[in-house]
């Protein structure tokens, strides 16, 4: 997933760094904090055209002073911080875009209570910021949805009122099952693996998806009969 038009114009307007690092965020939650490499190298090609090196004036002030050895230690000193301030601000953006899973990534198979915890006809959201999941259960079973929208991957919000889930950026809806049923979403929301562990607990594993298009949710993995 790519840099849209419209992010790639704030990027490239940003007045200053501080500006350029609050648009990051921005670009990054609406992704839900999940980043592939080639957009992390995208927004670094950006930052180094906007932002380069030889801009700063610390920078162009050492190129014209006589590098004596009088003044070697305290040039060295200045050049150092200089060229730390020049490229502080990339080696963070560069950590934060391309590893952000390897740090930060919450485990992908929980626990998440007993079957008995869960209401039928409840969508549950108590798992929604720290796994991205949802928890629904009806009268024969309990399923894991994604909250991922299947448009762009916006999160879509829970909407208790109206009983389905709505995305706020482009408007697609999903009924509590899952299935996409207006907006520009071209297919329902993905399961993720759920069954029961040892000590009678539910354990959801998103290391396996299921796929309604596909005939996935079929499978006995991506639903748990109660």
């Amino acid at each position: 997933m790519k840099l849209t038009q419209n992010e790639k114009n704030k990027l490239i307007s940003a007045k200053d760094e501080t500006e350029w690092y609050a648009l990051c965020e921005q670009i990054k939650s609406r992704r839900n904090g999940l980043y592939p490499n080639d957009l992390a190298r995208e927004i670094l090609i950006i930052y180094q055209n906007k932002f380069p090196v030889n801009k700063y004036p610390q920078w162009q002030e050492l190129k014209d002073q006589d590098m004596n050895r009088k003044s070697f230690l305290t040039v060295l000193s200045v050049g150092w911080m200089a060229f730390a301030a020049a490229t502080g601000g990339f080696f963070t953006v560069l950590i934060r875009f391309l590893f952000p899973n390897v740090l930060f990534e919450p485990p992908q198979s929980f626990k998440i209570g007993f079957p008995d915890d869960f209401d039928p006809g409840k969508v549950d959201l108590r798992f929604k910021k720290k796994y991205n999941v949802w928890i629904v259960r009806d009268n024969e079973k309990i399923t894991a949805l994604s909250t991922v929208c299947t448009h762009l991957g916006c999160t879509p919000n829970w909407q208790e009122t109206e009983r389905k889930f709505k995305c706020p950026c482009h408007g697609s809806g999903f009924r509590s099952s899952g299935i996409n049923f207006e907006g520009p979403a071209p297919r329902p929301l993905e399961r993720f693996k759920i069954s029961l562990s040892n000590d009678g607990q539910i354990m959801v594993d998103k290391t396996k998806s299921f796929k309604y298009e596909k005939g996935e949710w079929n499978r006995n993995e991506s639903f748990l009969k109660v």
